[in-house]
């Protein structure tokens, strides 16, 4: 900033530079009015501060061109050593900023003019940051802003006499400097317009009419401030600053708002959603669709083999799979849908207003695009995906039960697959599906166990029997064998839960009798050739295996864990 000092004391002239340079302004002096001509018809300076006899400068042609116009630019401050109070009033006539007797040169006071000109003029730079629109009808006013404006660089700024023309573009700018009383419409009309379109918008009122009644209005439909005609410039930046002020601290708390929602919300790494958003967000979700009848789905979906590419290639590049991963899945899935990484290496997605078959598609499409994506210095990486649809009655443990349980049936079946609603195919593509026994089908008792993991693994007989040649004699085999190892299950199990005083026994005990009735018939079907050795061999794996073991025996797993804890 440039203050130029007219001053022939070289003295008191070092003295003002001194103050100056404090506050950032660049000093220039002048020791006589001809210079201060020259000088302010070559640069613009911020401040003139005037320290000479005070009848030669209220007579001085430079300083009555400099306060000709309504306002005074630049600033001028009188430093003089006579004391009149006429002339005083003279100066403040003339718009001068500030009068101060040399010979009681008050330090402070100066200093603070000197802070209030470097306040105005970073509200100025803020002002350039907005986009304004001026609309009045006065043809003078508009002229007189305009100038105002302009004499400061203030350039991003059109002006409209017509509001009708301004209506066309009223969406490009984010200041509104609006007139009251308008021939086409009211400023109020313009204001609740604006405010409907944009609410962080600063709009100020400019009326020449100072009505106890409509300014409150127009402060109440979202004006920001009003000033009235014929304007004061000084009041007029004061307006704006407080304007531009209460602007960037409700930007500011918008931003800390976000800010604090999204540490609360957001996973730190991966930038998704937190397991504690998205179960918020499911539970109203839910109540949406128990509203609306619209479909709700489901994906749960969990890295294969993760540990491994921890173990090998470092936590770094664990975290690299990690976030990549995630921008996967917000390229490929829709911006409505709401990601979440569930916890460690397992994501959860919530697929608004889709059905299971959609769902499926958007699985699969997924799927594909972590399987083909290469991932730097790391061999393939796929993921294996549960699927469910919001069914009537359900609850959250329900849902996440179905969920939890088709994910993990497509790992134990191969990996890279999604399993929608705990539904298992015998075959991908033309290779026979198998089951992996492990920790997730323990009990906690070891003859259940034991018994759960013969019967895997003659269900994995059948299924690559239905694909190997001469398979009715070995197929028909098989199914005898898994028809006896079910019963003699059924009857070992049923000992142990009376044993521990399983409340559902009875149930339970139903259930074994219907899959071994079940059973039965469809080897007489199959002897009989009423059924195929696929359709067999569907039943055995969805009904037998899945139906059984993970629909009805997880429901006592608890007891049994429970007593090996104890033990």
């Amino acid at each position: 900033m440039l203050l130029l000092h007219f001053e022939k004391d070289n003295l008191f002239a070092k003295k003002i530079a001194h103050i100056a340079g404090q506050q950032e302004f660049l000093y220039e002096q002048a020791d006589c009015f001809e210079q201060v001509y020259k000088k302010i018809s070559k640069r613009t300076f911020d401040l003139l501060v005037i320290d000479q006899n005070i009848n030669r400068i209220l007579n001085n042609r430079v300083l009555k061109e400099l306060t000709s116009t309504g306002f005074v630019y630049p600033p001028i401050i009188v430093i003089t050593s006579k004391d009149n109070l006429y002339i005083k009033k003279q100066c403040f006539n003339m718009g001068i900023l500030a009068y101060f007797q040399k010979n009681a040169f008050d330090t402070a006071r100066f200093t603070k003019y000197l802070q209030t000109i470097k306040n105005e003029h970073e509200n100025i730079d803020l002002i350039k940051n907005f986009k304004i629109a001026v609309i009045d009808d006065d043809c003078f006013s508009l002229e007189t802003i305009q100038t105002f404006f302009l004499t400061y660089g203030i350039k991003n700024v059109n002006y409209y006499q017509k509001p009708s023309e301004f209506l066309v573009h009223a969406l490009e700018y984010n200041f509104f400097l609006i007139d009251l009383v308008m021939p086409e419409c009211n400023g109020d009309d313009l204001i609740a317009y604006i405010r409907g379109k944009n609410e962080n918008a600063i709009i100020i009122l400019i009326t020449a009419y100072n009505n106890d009644n409509i300014i409150p209005h127009c402060l109440s439909i979202g004006a920001n401030d009003f000033i009235l005609k014929p304007l004061d410039f000084k009041l007029f930046m004061i307006r704006i600053k407080s304007c531009i002020n209460q602007y960037y601290l409700k930007k500011e708390l918008i931003f800390k708002n976000e800010k604090f929602f999204n540490m609360a919300t957001r996973d730190a790494l991966t930038g998704l959603y937190n397991r504690i958003y998205f179960i918020e967000t499911c539970k109203n979700k839910i109540e949406e669709t128990r509203r609306t009848a619209l479909p709700l789905s489901f994906l749960l979906l969990d890295i294969d083999h993760f540990k491994s590419i921890n173990d090998e290639y470092g936590h770094l590049k664990g975290d690299y799979v990690l976030k990549t991963l995630a921008q996967i899945m917000i390229d490929t899935l829709r911006k409505s849908d709401i990601i979440c990484r569930w916890g460690g290496e397992e994501f959860i997605i919530l697929l608004i207003n889709t059905d299971a078959k959609a769902a499926e598609k958007a699985a699969e499409k997924l799927r594909t695009a972590i399987s083909f994506h290469h991932f730097e210095d790391i061999n393939k990486i796929t993921s294996s995906f549960g699927l469910t649809e919001y069914q009537k009655n359900d609850t959250d443990e329900s849902i996440f039960k179905r969920l939890d349980n088709s994910l993990y049936l497509a790992k134990l079946t191969g990996r890279n697959k999604v399993i929608s609603d705990e539904v298992l195919n015998i075959a991908y593509g033309k290779k026979p599906m198998a089951i992996e026994w492990g920790p997730f089908f323990k009990s906690g008792n070891s003859f259940i166990d034991k018994d759960h993991h013969l019967l895997i693994s003659t269900s994995n007989e059948i299924i690559y029997s239905c694909f190997s040649t001469g398979r009715p004699k070995n197929f028909l085999n098989l199914f005898n064998l898994l028809s006896d190892e079910l019963a003699e299950h059924f009857d070992r199990e049923e000992k142990i839960l009376k044993e521990f005083r399983y409340p559902l026994y009875t149930d339970h005990k139903n259930i074994h009798h219907d899959l071994l009735q079940k059973t039965i018939t469809m080897v007489n079907n199959l002897n009989s050739q009423e059924i195929s050795f696929i359709d067999a061999a569907k039943y055995l794996i969805q009904e037998v295996i899945v139906g059984h073991i993970i629909k009805s025996d997880f429901d006592f797993y608890y007891i049994l864990n429970k007593n090996l804890t104890k033990k």
